[in-house]
Formats: structure tokens, C-alpha cells, sequence
């Protein structure tokens, strides 16, 4: 801890200051208030202490002068027992304690440490809230010329906080933490970023989600319920999956973005809203209109600017600072590291789930070993027969087999990444993807098990 003493009494400030330094804090002395107001100008201090009565620039004026330039360095005053009413003034202008004179050190250093555990608070809740935020509104990590792009194109859109806004990636791109990018460095910051994937919940309880209702509205509506939209108003509302939307769903929607007035499940009245709509989508939502599935009206509409996110495979460079991102917000004594063998497997792996398939591989690493260095002997299999696939010597292949041992190879190559491919983008749901696929679901399991592909699957009915 820093601090600074400023008094007058030669004898009493080496006095202080002797015992102090003693304590183990730092300590630069002065001996009138401008002195003191210079060093506070040039050094961070941690503390101020200083007496009141001096000659020239006073303890009273130093105080003055030093909340006038925005320095809020905490501060006591030191006054004779007489003059008691300087420390009660000292204290309305912004002083943190105050000791009387004849000087107590005992007390001083309670005081001091009363200060210096507020401090530390101070700190720790600064730290949380930062650790909060970073998680509520993670960076962008990279360094690739597709993320540069990414991040140029959030500060353009983000310039104007009105404006409708598409994001198009692949499941585990980020879509949703371009979205928040987008929010926090706008003029709507401030205020609420609500997200909803349109994707996961019936027509009915979508439209109530986000238009609201009023008591009575339904059968089960026993209390009147604010909307998504009123929730985001003065913010912004991130429609995940905007796609999957149906017609008379998109319908409503497009009369908010025409007038940004919504009208809660039966209710007569129109309420107006001040909302930033981004959208959200693994498809191109032009295909979806071509394909009768999206209002050309409503493409228009939402479609104002669009962000296209890259797939991990495409950026390769940022896996090293991903992995190491992961790992500082894991943070603990659990860190492990890397070696240099893992993370060039990993740079070659295809990740189908993208960067959210990387950060979940990351987190159960750090479970499963703890403290230890993660070598290329103890990468998940499932990677490293990706990355064995993709390298594969097909001369060697061809060269040692005749046709038909060849294909057969060939084929049971192909089969593991095709099902592995379309399991990870079904999220491991084995009915969903036997119907993707054209496969009944007894084959299905059948490959499954014959390629060893369940840790890939969850088991998913």
C-alpha cells in the first residue's frame, strides 16, 4: 500500500513516517500541500493522510483541489482536538476518517487498515463484476482475417442502434456472442439484451413468450405477463433460429418491425416499443423465402445488414488462442496446458460443432485432469481418428490392397465421417439423424456401435 503524509512538523511527519514504513507500507512524505498535491498529480497513491493547518495550501484545500481533478484517492485529516470542526467539514467534502492530535499511531493504523480492506473489496468486487461481464458478454477471440472481418462488421452495425441485423452462421459459430458484440458497443448497452431461440418452443407458447398476454388471455393465463419485447425495450432482442419461425408468427413480427408496436395476447391495446431486433440462422433466410418457407416482407425487413460467421475449420489459426481463452475462464487450480503435439491435433481436427464443440472438449479436459499437461496421447479418440482420416495416405491405401479390400476401406471410412458428421450437427439426437440420413434407426445403432461413434451421441430419443 502507497501513501502519502503531508504535515508541516518536521518531527511529527518522521514520526509517522518511521512508523509506517515500519508497518511495511511505502511511504513519500511532504511537508506543505503543494508538494503534496504535485506528487498526488504524478503517483498513484493508495492513501493520503495530511494535516489540516499548514502554511499555503492547507489540508482542507488540498482535499478541495484534488476532488476538483477527479482524484479520489481516499484521504484522513489530521486535526488538533481543538479544531475538530475541520475534520467534520473535511468529512462533508469528501474525506474518508479523520485522527486529533496528540497523534494516536495505534489508531492511525486501524484506520489505515479499515481503508485498505475496503480497497481490497473494492478490488474483488471489480474483478467479479469484470468476470460477470466477460461471461454474460464473452469476447471475440481470434485472429484470423474472417473474425477481423466479424469484428469490423460489429463496430459498423453497431454505430447505428436501430438498424435490423442478420447473423448467419453454422450450430457453435457464436452466433449469439456476435449478437451480444453487437449490443454492448452500441447505444443500447445500457439497457437489456434479451435472446429467445425460435426454434425450441411451440407456435403458442412462442407468440405468448414474446408478445405477453393478459390475464384471462388463455386457459392457464392467471396473471397478466409482460412480453420478450417489452422486456428488451430500450435494448435489444435476439432471435435465435428466426427461420423455424411460422407464417402467422412471421406476420406479427413483421408489423413490429413496420410500426414497433406490439399487442399482448388479449389485450385491445397497442403498446409502443423501442427495440433492436437481431436475427439469427443457419439457413439463408433468401433460400427460405425462395423456398415459400420465409415472408419475402419480413426478409426485407429484418434482413438490413447481415454477419456471416466462418466454421472453426475455416480459421484454424484462432484454435491455440481459443484453447487458452477457455482456459483463463476456467481459471482455479484446476489449469492445464497444452502440449505442442495436442494443439497441432487439434488444429487439423474438422470440428463439426464448431467453437462451441472446442470450448466444451476444453472444459472436460480440465475435469478429468486436472493440473496436467494434455498430450496428443490423451486427445479424445473421436479426434484423433477425424484427423487420422483426413490425413489418410490413399496411395498407401491403393497400394496394398486389391480393388475390392481397397473399397471396402474406403467405404467404412467414409460411412465413420458421414455419421459422425451428421450426429454432432443433430447434437448427438439418434432418431433425428436416422431421419436426416434416410436410415431406420435399427442401422443406425448398428453403425454406431460398429464404428465406436457413442461418445458422439447422447442417447437421444
Amino acid at each position: 500500500m502507497k501513501i502519502l503524509i503531508t504535515d508541516d512538523d518536521a518531527n511529527l511527519r518522521r514520526g509517522i513516517v518511521a512508523f509506517l514504513q515500519k508497518e511495511g507500507y511505502e511511504i513519500i512524505s511532504a511537508g506543505d500541500g503543494k508538494s503534496a498535491l504535485d506528487a498526488a498529480q504524478q503517483t498513484r497513491f493508495d492513501l493520503i493522510i495530511s494535516d489540516v493547518q499548514m502554511p499555503g495550501l492547507n489540508g482542507l484545500e488540498l482535499l478541495d483541489n484534488l476532488r476538483k481533478q477527479n482524484i479520489q484517492t481516499p484521504f484522513i485529516v489530521i486535526t488538533a482536538f481543538a479544531t475538530v470542526e475541520d475534520a467534520v467539514k473535511a468529512m462533508q467534502m469528501g474525506a474518508d476518517d479523520y485522527v486529533t492530535k496528540p497523534l494516536n499511531l495505534q489508531e492511525l493504523k486501524m484506520k489505515i487498515d479499515k481503508i485498505q480492506r475496503s480497497l481490497q473489496l473494492q478490488d474483488e468486487n471489480k474483478k467479479l463484476k469484470d468476470k460477470l461481464r466477460r461471461i454474460e458478454y464473452p469476447e471475440i477471440v481470434g485472429v484470423s482475417k474472417a473474425i477481423y472481418e466479424v469484428r469490423a462488421m460489429i463496430q459498423k452495425v453497431a454505430a447505428d442502434k436501430d438498424v435490423s441485423v442478420m447473423i448467419y452462421g453454422a450450430s457453435g459459430t457464436g452466433k449469439e456472442v456476435v449478437a451480444k458484440n453487437v449490443h454492448l458497443n452500441s447505444a443500447r448497452r445500457d439497457n437489456p439484451f434479451v435472446a429467445i431461440n425460435c426454434a425450441a418452443l411451440p407456435d403458442e407458447l412462442l407468440e405468448s413468450e414474446l408478445f405477453g398476454y393478459e390475464k384471462g388471455a388463455f386457459t392457464g393465463a392467471v396473471n397478466t405477463k409482460e412480453g420478450l419485447f417489452q422486456t428488451a425495450d430500450g435494448g435489444t432482442l435476439f432471435l435465435d433460429e428466426v427461420g423455424e419461425m411460422s407464417q402467422r408468427l412471421q406476420a406479427k413480427l413483421l408489423r413490429v418491425l413496420e410500426d414497433y408496436t406490439i399487442q399482448p395476447l388479449g389485450s385491445t391495446k397497442q403498446k409502443k416499443i423501442d427495440v433492436r431486433v437481431i436475427g439469427a440462422s443457419n439457413k439463408k433466410l433468401i433460400d427460405l423465402v425462395k423456398a415459400n418457407c420465409f415472408r419475402e416482407d419480413l426478409y426485407y425487413r429484418l434482413h438490413v445488414v447481415e454477419i456471416n460467421l466462418p466454421l472453426l475449420k475455416e480459421r484454424r489459426e484462432d484454435i491455440p488462442l481459443l484453447i487458452n481463452h477457455f482456459l483463463q475462464d476456467e481459471g482455479g487450480s484446476k489449469l492445464i496446458t497444452f502440449s505442442a503435439k495436442a494443439v497441432s491435433l487439434l488444429q487439423h481436427y474438422s470440428w463439426p460443432g464448431n467453437v462451441r464443440e472446442l470450448q466444451n472438449m476444453v472444459r472436460m479436459l480440465q475435469v478429468i485432469y486436472p493440473a496436467q499437461e494434455i498430450t496428443d496421447e490423451i486427445i479424445p479418440d473421436v479426434i484423433i481418428r477425424d484427423v487420422d482420416t483426413m490425413q489418410h495416405d490413399w496411395g498407401e491405401l491403393f497400394d496394398n490392397n486389391d480393388f475390392q479390400s481397397a473399397q471396402k476401406q474406403a467405404i467404412e471410412i467414409f460411412e465413420r465421417k458421414f455419421l459422425e458428421f451428421h450426429l454432432r450437427k443433430n447434437d448427438g439426437n439418434i432418431t433425428k439423424t436416422a431421419e436426416n440420413i434416410n436410415l431406420s434407426r435399427v442401422s443406425l445403432y448398428k453403425k454406431i456401435k460398429q464404428y465406436d461413434l457413442t461418445l458422439v451421441t447422447e442417447r437421444k430419443a
